[in-house]
């Protein structure tokens, strides 16, 4: 039997770490929210570890 490759977590854009993406505070827990980039670097997903609130904003264009 083939093994199946895990498509749980995608790699991440390794040109930009979190660290450098824009904080976001939870709408209801005021908690800072953990953030991950998807779609190829296009757009930041926001998850909040306390009550699970999803939130998806479109990475802003480097201005140099």
């Amino acid at each position: 039997m083939p093994t199946m490759a895990d498509t749980s977590t995608p790699p991440s854009n390794p040109s930009a770490p979190t660290a450098e993406l824009p904080e976001r505070l939870c709408t209801w827990c005021k908690v800072p929210m953990t953030k991950r980039l998807v779609a190829g670097g296009q757009f930041i997903h926001y998850t909040c570890p306390k009550c699970v609130f999803q939130h998806t904003t479109k990475c802003a264009p480097k201005t140099e």
